[in-house]
């Protein structure tokens, strides 16, 4: 399954987010289809991931947590939403 995962953090903690980020290491078995990007002036980012089990993912997460707020979002591919809802 692909999961749009975004995060953001506050002024406070965008140095902390800055270091951890440079010295981060992937954690979880999960494969990047759109790389880590950050939006301009807003203290957020953003990526696309695939994996077959979303704990994966939470691996990374987890590391986080107390200086970023995430959102995982399932998304698909608009051609298979759209055979998914012509399909009887």
């Amino acid at each position: 399954m692909k999961f749009l995962v975004i995060w953001w953090w506050t002024n406070e903690n965008a140095k902390e987010v800055t270091t951890r980020f440079s010295k981060w290491k992937q954690k979880g078995k999960w494969k990047t289809l759109y790389p880590i990007s950050t939006m301009v002036g807003r203290n957020k980012a953003f990526m696309v991931s695939e994996n077959d089990d979303i704990a994966e993912v939470q691996k990374d997460i987890a590391h986080w947590a107390d200086i970023c707020t995430f959102d995982l979002i399932p998304i698909m591919d608009s051609i298979d939403a759209i055979r998914i809802s012509l399909s009887p």
